[in-house]
């Protein structure tokens, strides 16, 4: 496990891009203050209920995480290739988790002080259309980093993310915090189901 997590940080380039954008939400849509900009998502429109701004980001460890695990792989070292895949998602969750703590301290520095940012939301989660993840690669800066989505919607490299981060106003709501409790797509065959008693 040490050594997996240990080649994957040495593999590791990471980058991050985020445009920042006002955005207005009604219903299942979120609309972006960019002409002809907009997402249907219930789920999506459900966490930024309130947002008045959004940030749009892309983050990436580049391609020799993937480099690494497809030579690892190819050398049959099958345990040491999936323990580098896992931390790879890992570290790249991990960097967005990271860029929307530097987001809150520049804006805690500034004019946007009491803000609370919502968690990183992309397409292919809950209901939000995955087919809408190349446009936002594209408005997240995406490029700049080395980052693409192939036209079946693939991110490459794929230890990569792109999402968007809402912006709730001073004294803003608060909202279900992890996984299914803040998803809206009910027939998911991964959600969490509580039993009843």
């Amino acid at each position: 496990m040490e050594r997996g997590i240990a080649l994957t940080r040495e593999a590791a380039a990471p980058a991050a891009s985020a445009a920042y954008c006002a955005v207005t939400v009604a219903e299942d849509r979120v609309s972006a203050a960019v002409p002809g900009v907009a997402w249907q998502s219930r789920s999506l429109a459900r966490l930024l209920a309130g947002a008045d701004a959004a940030s749009l980001v892309a983050v990436t460890l580049g391609a020799g995480v993937d480099e690494l695990i497809r030579d690892l792989f190819a050398r049959e070292e099958f345990a040491l290739a999936t323990i580098v895949d896992a931390a790879g998602s890992a570290l790249v969750h991990g960097l967005a988790e990271w860029v929307r703590g530097a987001l809150l301290q520049e804006a805690e520095a500034g004019a946007a002080a009491g803000v609370t940012l919502t968690p990183l939301y992309g397409p292919g989660y809950g209901d939000w259309k995955v087919e809408e993840q190349p446009g936002l690669v594209a408005l997240a800066g995406g490029e700049a980093i080395g980052l693409r989505c192939t036209p079946t919607c693939y991110l490459v490299p794929q230890k990569s993310l792109v999402g968007l981060i809402g912006w709730l106003p001073s004294g803003g709501r608060d909202w279900p915090a992890v996984g299914c409790t803040r998803c809206t797509l009910a027939d998911c065959a991964y959600r969490v189901r509580t039993s009843r008693r």
